[in-house]
């Protein structure tokens, strides 16, 4: 060690030391290391609400409802479409009537499904608007094309009358 001739005390220039917390290195890795974890916290909060809205569910009326909605907008309410146009309703009203009043009625067939309904359920005019719909079907068939134009949209209106009885009162 070398004497400082002017204060005569020893110089300490060589035992000089930066903690390594205040070095450039260390606090570049401080940087990255925030940003990765800000990064990481965003893609698991964006996966969480994607997986909320995928499992947010409409109710059953409101499915429904958008079902049929979408049904008429995909022009299947027509005499070209009527054999579809009565399996979909058909289908979609069994699905309804199974999540909305847990009944046993996706695997039965139409007339079972109407049985099924004058035992179970309370309200006599959905389960006649049940039996029309679903036996409008038939009468298509051997209808000429502007009656059975007029029945497709009547029990279109049908089957919206009948969701629309059965969702709860708010």
């Amino acid at each position: 060690m070398k004497i400082n001739e002017k204060t005569g005390l020893y110089e300490n220039y060589g035992l000089w030391h930066v903690p390594f917390w205040q070095t450039e290195k260390f606090q570049l890795i401080v940087k990255v290391s925030c940003a990765v974890l800000v990064l990481l916290i965003v893609v698991v909060l964006i996966k969480k609400y994607c997986a909320y809205r995928k499992n947010k569910k409409l109710s059953a009326w409101d499915q429904a409802l958008f079902d049929l909605r979408v049904l008429r907008n995909d022009n299947k309410v027509s005499v070209e479409h009527g054999k579809e146009f009565y399996l979909t309703v058909s289908a979609l009203l069994k699905k309804y009537l199974h999540e909305r009043f847990k009944y046993d009625v996706l695997g039965k067939t139409d007339s079972e499904v109407v049985h099924y309904l004058q035992e179970h359920h309370a309200d006599e005019q959905t389960v006649t608007d049940f039996e029309a719909l679903l036996h409008g079907g038939i009468t298509i068939k051997f209808a000429n094309a502007q009656v059975a134009q007029e029945q497709i949209e009547s029990d279109y209106v049908r089957a919206i009358a009948i969701i629309t009885r059965t969702m709860p009162k708010k």
